[in-house]
């Protein structure tokens, strides 16, 4: 442990500004250097190297770190500790689906990546980076183009490259479920009868298509699911919009916030 401390408060990490890392979040790393202690990554994308030490690489124990990694190697992170002068990553701390969510990301960064060099092969790192400060990442943008095609006019892209875009979105999205987290409050006297009015009213003709839950006052969960994208997108943008206006007549407050993931 001393050899790895003095590595770690030696190892001079600058990280730039324009790399908004966060702690607990994960990223797709590549293997630079393999240590007695540990490893040193390159978060994907970025300049920036972190470390990984032996007893973060596995949830069993390692022995020799050569025994889970080789330089070059893709290993998914998550950030455990983010300072000017050490930035610590994290393997065993990453759960199943936290894994397949970061490899289907890095997926199709990389595939609308190549999509849009092919279309602007001269200045594809100008467009790439104008979508990311739009949006703030590709797989943002290609979620806002599944849910609104609409989404492309705040990238001014060729008619091409829309097309080309709209194809790649509908051969690779898959039916999605939309979830929303509702709070609703209301200070008079028979509030809780009045939010329970509000939230048992059929905003839809089929209620099959949504679900209600509470999860803990004033909070709520709308989960949508009309089984076709389209459709449960209708769905989900006809809910809330009566919910706006029903809300007024129910005489409660409504915020509402989509729920990622």
């Amino acid at each position: 442990m001393q050899v790895c401390k003095i590595f770690i408060e030696t190892c001079h990490y600058i990280i730039p500004m324009s790399e908004a890392l966060e702690v607990g979040k994960v990223y797709v790393c590549k293997v630079k250097k393999l240590l007695q202690h540990g490893i040193i990554v390159q978060i994907d994308e970025t300049d920036t190297e972190g470390f990984i030490h032996i007893s973060e690489l596995s949830k069993r124990w390692v022995r020799d770190v050569k025994d889970i990694a080789k330089e070059n190697d893709t290993v998914i992170c998550k950030l455990t500790r983010l300072e000017p002068q050490s930035i610590e990553l994290s393997i065993k701390r990453i759960t199943d689906n936290e894994k397949r969510q970061a490899l289907k990301e890095w997926s199709l960064n990389n595939r609308l990546n190549k999509l849009i060099e092919s279309n602007y092969p001269k200045n594809s790192a100008e467009i790439i980076n104008n979508i990311k400060k739009t949006f703030g990442s590709l797989y943002e943008f290609y979620t806002e183009i599944s849910k609104n095609k609409s989404a492309l006019e705040a990238v001014k892209l060729s008619q091409q490259a829309n097309t080309a875009l709209l194809d790649f979105v509908e051969k690779t999205r898959k039916k999605i479920v939309l979830k929303t987290e509702l709070t609703v409050q209301c200070t008079s006297e028979d509030g809780i009868d009045a939010i329970k009015k509000f939230l048992l009213f059929p905003y839809i003709d089929d209620k099959s298509h949504y679900t209600l839950s509470y999860i803990k006052a004033p909070k709520y969960s709308l989960v949508v699911d009309a089984g076709d994208t389209k459709k449960t997108l209708s769905e989900n943008k006809k809910i809330l919009d009566a919910m706006d206006k029903k809300a007024k007549e129910f005489g409660v407050s409504l915020k509402y916030k989509e729920v990622k993931g």
